[in-house]
């Protein structure tokens, strides 16, 4: 009996130690802190949770959680003390930034970053900290951006065809810019360019030559490089286009027809002189025809190349921004200079000296024009401006200023370039003038609608993300109309 006993409790403490024993080893397990074992990819704009996850869990009041780029600090989000340190925070993450704190009792210490920006990508280092021990881990995030439609210009006439440009921006990582035909077979690659704005953003050019045939209609693709979204704008051209694409084949042609008419000539001169007059006084009248109709299809091409592929919009003038001389019809489409002051508040946005006025609608991207027409008056100016143009005070009419603009200025019409302002003496003054606007690509052209000729191109520009508006400065007694 005695020897049982002692058998028992030898038995009870060699279990009661396994358990003390296992205790203490859970207690004083290490700490360890992992990531995902892929990157994490999201678009541009949108909110990402990067997920981190520590193991064994910890007391929240008592565990350090930092979330860095390439230095500890400053730090992209900070957790001590069982609240959010915001005192060294990275200057870009400011206001961007939670610790999804629900997770931490399983051991998540998630970080969620709103409106993720392309310089957000790269890698980040969750550091978690506890008594004496911590553990870190790499989560590697991607952004993507998918950019806009693509444009398609006609450029000129190559090699027996006419060559065509497709471009397209605002695009991350570089894109692929396949072309199709009308049943979506590709179409060799032809050669591709890129470019990166200050943000890091691509633009995608893409060139190839038509020759004639059947009547042409193809897409161009802009794809993204990560996952399968594209943008595609098709366009169609017609054979006649192609009638100027030889011009040796014209002046060959224009040749033969005088020789024959030589011959015929020399032949039959001494029997019906003058028939053969009568009929060669027609033919020349039918190349001076030709020529003319080859001449309107070159200004025809040279209009559709900008005027064809952009959206028009239907600018309504602000009143809010116009000068206390100038009175706005009720639908805030014409615009008078009375040279009378109207009982109007003098608020941030009203021009103060200048005749000036915007349109209500400012743009940010994408490619648009509208018309002014000029009713009656003497100077007037008509363009773009930024948002941040000086409403008070002197103006400088410039593109270094903010404004770029055409009008009859001084009793002449011109651009107002700078330095100088360039005269435009080959253009008559139009009554009816188009402003045509490409965002991304920083464009700002003019043309006349009454002749259907370009005015006028500004150098490309960059608007660097500020809202750009319509803009119109009249001079004394003139009458500006919107269009349509």
């Amino acid at each position: 009996m005695l020897s049982g006993f002692h058998f028992c409790c030898s038995l009870l403490t060699f279990i009661v130690y396994g358990l003390v024993s296992q205790v203490h080893e859970l207690q004083s397990a290490p700490l360890n802190v992992t990531g995902p074992s892929r990157p994490v990819t999201v678009a541009m704009g949108e909110d990402v949770v990067l997920p981190c996850r520590f193991s064994p869990e910890q007391s929240v009041q008592d565990t350090e959680v930092v979330w860095f780029r390439e230095h500890f600090s400053p730090f992209v989000h900070r957790y001590k003390g069982g609240q959010d340190q915001y005192g060294e925070q990275m200057l870009q993450y400011q206001g961007r930034t939670e610790l999804l704190k629900d997770g931490f009792a399983k051991g998540s210490v998630d970080l969620k970053i709103f409106r993720v920006q392309l310089s957000d990508r790269g890698n980040y280092t969750c550091f978690v900290h506890h008594d004496l021990e911590y553990d870190e881990a790499v989560v590697e995030l991607k952004v993507t951006a998918s950019g806009s439609a693509p444009l398609i210009a006609l450029e000129r006439y190559q090699d027996g065809g006419i060559r065509v440009a497709c471009r397209s921006a605002g695009w991350y990582p570089q894109p692929q810019v396949p072309w199709q035909d009308a049943s979506g077979q590709h179409l060799p690659s032809p050669p591709e360019n890129f470019t990166q704005d200050q943000s890091g953003l691509f633009t995608a050019e893409s060139s190839m030559i038509l020759t004639s045939g059947a009547n042409q209609k193809f897409s161009c693709l802009v794809r993204h490089a990560v996952h399968s979204q594209e943008q595609g704008s098709a366009f169609y051209i017609s054979d006649p286009f192609f009638r100027n694409a030889h011009p040796w084949m014209t002046a060959l042609g224009v040749v033969l027809v005088a020789v024959i008419s030589l011959l015929i000539i020399a032949v039959y001169l001494f029997k019906i002189k003058g028939k053969h007059e009568k009929k060669i006084a027609m033919q020349e009248a039918a190349l001076r025809d030709r020529n003319a109709e080859i001449e309107k299809q070159a200004e025809e091409l040279a209009w559709r190349r900008y005027a064809v592929p952009i959206e028009e919009v239907k600018v309504v003038l602000d009143p809010d921004t116009a000068h206390c001389d100038l009175v706005l019809s009720d639908d805030c489409k014409s615009v008078k200079r009375e040279d009378t002051r109207q009982d109007v508040p003098d608020i941030p946005e009203r021009f103060k000296i200048w005749r000036c006025v915007l349109g209500r609608e400012g743009f940010t991207s994408g490619r648009y024009y509208w018309e002014v027409e000029t009713v009656d008056g003497g100077g007037w100016t008509v363009g773009v401006c930024r948002e941040d143009v000086k409403r008070k005070g002197d103006i400088e009419i410039k593109p270094e200023e903010g404004i770029w603009a055409v009008g009859l200025w001084a009793g002449h019409f011109q651009a107002l370039t700078s330095p100088n302002h360039t005269l435009l003496p080959e253009i008559q003054t139009p009554k009816r003038i188009r402003v045509s606007l490409d965002y991304e690509e920083g464009r700002v052209a003019f043309f006349s609608v009454d002749k259907e000729i370009p005015i006028f191109t500004f150098p490309l520009a960059s608007f660097e993300g500020i809202r750009v508006h319509p803009w119109v400065w009249l001079g004394p007694g003139t009458w500006l109309k919107m269009w349509p």
